[in-house]
C-alpha cells in the first residue's frame, strides 16, 4: 500500500503539468502581479476590458449554459453513481468559479 501511495505521488508530482502561484494572477495591495511579475497600469486595464467583453460575450454565456447543462444531464437522467452526482457538483463549482473570477475582475 505505500508502495502504490509514493508511486502515485511521484508519478504525479513529475508527470502532472500543475499549475503553480506563479501561474495564476494575483491581486494583492502591491497590485496585480503575474509570474511575480507586476502588471503595468495598462496591462491591468487589459486584462479589465477583456474579462468585461469576455462577461458580456453571447459565446461565454453559450459555453456556460452547455457545461452547466451537461452537469445537470450527468447529476440527473445520466447518474448511476453518487460519484455521477458529485461530479456533476464539481462542474457547476468550476464554472462558478469562472464565473465570479470574470465578475470580479471586470468590476475592480
Amino acid at each position: 500500500m505505500k508502495v502504490k501511495h509514493y508511486l502515485i505521488n511521484y508519478l504525479t508530482n513529475h508527470l502532472l503539468k500543475a499549475v503553480s502561484e506563479e501561474d495564476i494572477l494575483q491581486i494583492t495591495e502591491d497590485g496585480y502581479l503575474h509570474k511575480r511579475r507586476k502588471l503595468t497600469p495598462q496591462e491591468v486595464a487589459t486584462l479589465k476590458e477583456e474579462a468585461k467583453m469576455m462577461q458580456d460575450s453571447f459565446l461565454w454565456k453559450l459555453m456556460i449554459k452547455e457545461v452547466e447543462y451537461m452537469a445537470f444531464l450527468r447529476m440527473t437522467a445520466h447518474a448511476k453513481t453518487n460519484d455521477d452526482i458529485v461530479f456533476g457538483k464539481a462542474v457547476y463549482y468550476s464554472t462558478d468559479l469562472l464565473k465570479k473570477f470574470l465578475e470580479g475582475l471586470s468590476n475592480r
